[in-house]
């Protein structure tokens, strides 16, 4: 039986390797699979503290909607990370989709726009570190 400790590691521990990921794809200039891992790994952590912190969220791939989720257990979520939380959203599909873009998502993603979603990314990691054992 998996406890709910051991489920909240699992989602850190595979929120630091999509952040892992996404510095190894800026290293090679791959910006729109930079945005994208960021974004996956906001959203690991975000449901590793929600867990860890006894919160419960429905199925979503958003941020900003697991960020509310913790509001509502009573979690205080600066501006900031909200915020973070919110660019970092658009980059699910954006980063991904053709469609989604209009037109092949490389063309929409340069080093700037991948190295905000690293900043942001980086913001939500340190929350969620400061906030684990409150």
């Amino acid at each position: 039986m998996v406890t709910t400790r051991q489920e909240a590691e699992w989602w850190l521990r595979a929120g630091e390797r999509d952040l892992l990921s996404a510095v190894g794809l800026h290293q090679l200039s791959i910006f729109e699979g930079t945005a994208f891992h960021c974004q996956q790994a906001a959203e690991k952590l975000l449901k590793g503290l929600a867990l860890a912190r006894g919160a419960t969220w429905q199925r979503t791939h958003s941020c900003i909607r697991l960020v509310r989720t913790l509001v509502r257990a009573g979690l205080v979520v600066p501006p900031e990370v909200a915020t973070a939380c919110r660019r970092l959203d658009h980059h699910y599909v954006d980063a991904r989709y053709p469609n989604g873009v209009g037109g092949p998502p490389d063309d929409f993603y340069d080093e700037v726009i991948a190295d905000l979603a690293l900043t942001d990314c980086r913001l939500v990691q340190g929350f969620v570190e400061a906030n684990l054992h409150g």
